[in-house]
């Protein structure tokens, strides 16, 4: 399989070959997310302005400020913008949260520390990708299980029940409704008998001994992941097989919260689209391959062509993964490296 140059050759070395793509894809996925999150912090997306009714209202609020914000605009009518201040400060806080672990997870998986990586993908993955979820679902019964006051109702007991749901009502709302399915992602993350399942393998990271379970169970005389060999691919051929469904999912669920909080270029917002749903597609079968090449090579050939040379733009398979991932193309003449704005074409 072919790579984007996403990431160097020589971190790319511990990787089973046929696996550099899917790890490039998910480090993409990150780096897209990563750069959704600088953008609207730059421009302060996030931030709540208020317009007070009048003078006095504007000298209550402050003085009921230096106990708190939050309290102070809800005592002074203002319950809508708290509201407001509460999810787009966690949304903000979660996600970069989840980013840091996904990123640190990714380095250890190019460095075989893959117990270390399980540990890292445990919390983004199987708890705050449900947090943002529901955020996304069902914004109203989050935020009244956050603001209760009773952290009960945010625990994994009570929320378990319905994660299968929330999971589906997000997708919904995502432009990958058609390519991924919910139930695919629940097995995939909370089913300890999904075979090409994380669940198994984030348990047996963090804990030497599991019990309960026979499909969980540590094996008799072994703790878990200790006498496991760094240089077996086994780990790596069944990571692979799951995360880039998970991160796909997880970047668009990110997309359409940060929109909510201030709406996107209609451009931007179908490039990245594009480009994360092309990009998984080219993990695929050999006949999806081959249908985004075409699909590429007719979209852009016409109109892209080298900088040096004027040659045309052809879809190769690794010039269709780099267009994709990293936005640029090299001359399949002159073998020139030239910038592709992918995402521009669409403003």
């Amino acid at each position: 399989m072919t790579s984007s140059g996403i990431i160097p050759r020589r971190r790319r070395q511990w990787i089973p070959y046929e696996l550099h793509l899917a790890h490039e894809y998910c480090y993409f996925l990150h780096d897209e997310c990563a750069r959704l999150l600088v953008e609207y912090e730059e421009v302060e997306a996030h931030t709540v302005s208020v317009t007070f009714a009048d003078k006095h209202k504007a000298e209550n609020f402050e003085n009921l400020a230096k106990e708190g914000a939050i309290e102070a605009m809800r005592a002074t009518g203002y319950a809508e913008e708290a509201r407001k201040v509460i999810l787009n400060t966690i949304k903000m806080a979660m996600v970069s949260d989840s980013l840091h672990h996904l990123y640190e997870a990714l380095q250890c998986m190019e460095k075989r520390k893959f117990v270390v990586a399980f540990n890292l993908l445990r919390k983004p993955l199987m708890d705050s990708l449900i947090y943002l979820s529901w955020m996304l679902a069902d914004e109203n019964a989050f935020y009244q299980a956050f603001s209760s006051g009773d952290p009960d109702l945010l625990t994994n007991k009570k929320i378990g029940n319905i994660r299968r749901e929330i999971l589906a009502d997000a997708l919904a709302q995502t432009a990958v409704k058609g390519v991924l399915s919910s139930e695919t992602i629940y097995n995939l993350l909370f089913t300890s008998t999904e075979p090409d399942g994380l669940f198994q393998l984030f348990q047996h990271a963090v804990h030497l001994i599991t019990v309960g379970r026979p499909e969980i169970q540590t094996t008799p005389e072994n703790f878990n992941f200790i006498f496991k060999s760094p240089f077996e691919d086994d780990i790596y051929d069944h990571a692979y097989a799951a995360l880039p469904i998970i991160l796909l999912y997880l970047s668009h669920v990110v997309l359409e919260l940060f929109d909510r909080m201030k709406s996107m270029e209609k451009g931007a917002k179908q490039g990245f689209a594009v480009r994360t749903i092309l990009g998984f597609r080219m993990l695929g079968p050999e006949k999806e391959i081959k249908e985004v090449q075409g699909a590429l090579t007719e979209a852009l050939s016409p109109n892209i062509q080298c900088e040096r040379c004027s040659h045309q733009f052809v879809a190769t398979r690794y010039n269709a993964v780099r267009a994709l991932l990293t936005e640029s193309f090299r001359c399949s003449k002159c073998r020139c490296v030239n910038h592709l704005p992918l995402s521009y074409l669409f403003g």
